[in-house]
């Protein structure tokens, strides 16, 4: 079973002439990035990785689903960190970096130890962001990002009265999660339908009577207007807008990131809502490079894996000096909730110059909307069955003309497969 708990080792003797490469985030970026380089060109370079967290190298994504009690902590390895470690890769975790000196190309760490490196690459992620609601620094208010949070919900014993704010991906699938464990919950819903940025509310709709027979509560519309605290200073009481007061045992904060630039701000690197990037992933300094949520590339940041990933395989060919360059491509959306299949990419809220095309089985529970724009696919949202998100996700990259197959569309590829190349 893979290693997911690191220590910090010796660097070889035989490593001395290769070039110092520190990954600063253990999270999914940096450790994917970390194993492949190693893999690819580990004859090149002394890679160090440093992680805050006790855990390394593992699956981010999977969290819901070791919180739904799907999978088990074995479950949970993106690399193999013990094989890494084996195969040269220094690992130090449980160790942040408290700051970074450009000139001297030099890490503090909060152990006391300097390392030094010649190259450098920031994947120090993001933070669970906290709304500005009074109470919400009490001790049982908490975010959904980390294994650590994850354990502390597992801990929870009876059932106990949650509260989740935050009607996003991270919060839906933290909903589940704890409901699935027996927990009460309610969602607080700042827009009005869930998933807001990702469906229309035809789709919203079906989503949220799904989760409601699952047990979760909703309140879309509205944020709380404080948290109420009992003497101890825990929160006690969710107070809504309307003076209707909740009582709660635990609230989970799940209405977005914020990127985790604290380090290279105050480094001086050029930072904006994240750290930025060009198209090689360069900083604003030579020889610093950012990938993955807390990057910035063309005013824009990145929460999902398929960019980060396409990030990484830039970030390995410049650095041994090959040409790449980073462009940012639609990133299809799914919902990873047990019972729920949903599939979202590109243009969901059309234009006046769009046209949609719509399918929907309310027995089947089943819905499609296509968006198409002269001729072309620009955006698609489909519940219940999503066989076909793979193929409309295709046809919207190749800018394949569907002109002529427009009244089958909707109904997938094998009955437009004859006419579609």
């Amino acid at each position: 079973m893979p290693s997911l708990i690191s220590q910090s080792g010796r660097r070889p003797v035989n490593q001395v002439d290769k070039r110092r490469l520190v990954i600063v985030g253990a999270g999914m970026a940096g450790s994917k990035l970390a194993h492949d380089l190693q893999q690819a060109c580990g004859h090149l370079y002394q890679i160090t990785l440093i992680g805050e967290e006790p855990h390394v190298g593992y699956n981010r994504i999977m969290l819901s689903s070791l919180l739904a009690k799907e999978i088990s902590h074995a479950d949970m390895a993106l690399v193999d960190t013990q094989k890494m470690q084996e195969d040269g890769v220094q690992i130090l975790s449980s160790d942040p970096v408290l700051s970074l000196d450009l000139e001297a190309k030099t890490l503090h760490l909060s152990s006391g130890q300097a390392v030094a490196y010649d190259q450098l690459v920031l994947a120090t992620g993001s933070r669970a962001s906290l709304l500005p609601i009074k109470g919400a620094s009490a001790s049982n208010v908490m975010g959904f990002r980390t294994w650590q949070d994850v354990d502390d919900m597992t801990q929870l014993t009876g059932s106990q009265s949650i509260c989740v704010i935050g009607g996003g991906l991270l919060g839906l699938e933290a909903a589940v999660g704890l409901v699935k464990r027996g927990h009460k919950v309610v969602v607080f819903h700042r827009a009005q339908y869930l998933l807001n940025r990702q469906l229309d509310e035809e789709s919203a709709s079906l989503l949220q009577a799904r989760l409601e027979q699952m047990g979760i509560a909703f309140r879309l519309g509205e944020s709380p207007e404080s948290f109420a605290q009992a003497d101890d200073g825990r929160v006690s009481h969710v107070v809504c807008q309307n003076g209707e007061q909740l009582a709660v045992n635990l609230v989970v904060m799940a209405a977005g990131i914020s990127p985790e630039i604290t380090l290279g701000k105050a480094a001086g690197l050029a930072t904006n809502r994240a750290i930025v990037v060009d198209g090689q992933m360069q900083t604003s300094h030579p020889d610093v490079y950012a990938l993955g949520e807390c990057c910035e590339f063309e005013h824009q940041t990145f929460g999902l894996v398929a960019p980060i990933w396409t990030q990484i395989n830039v970030l390995m060919k410049v650095l041994v000096g090959e040409k790449a360059a980073f462009a940012i491509e639609p990133t299809p959306t799914k919902l990873k909730v047990s019972g729920v299949h949903l599939f979202s990419v590109g243009r969901i809220q059309p234009s006046d110059e769009d046209s949609c095309i719509f399918f929907k089985d309310v027995v089947a529970h089943h819905y499609r909307k296509l968006v198409v724009n002269d001729g072309l696919l620009v955006g698609a949202i489909l519940y219940g069955n999503v066989a076909d998100g793979s193929w409309y996700f295709q046809l919207i990259q190749n800018k394949t003309n569907v002109s002529d197959v427009l009244d089958l569309l909707v109904f997938g590829e094998a009955y437009c497969r004859a006419k579609v190349a």
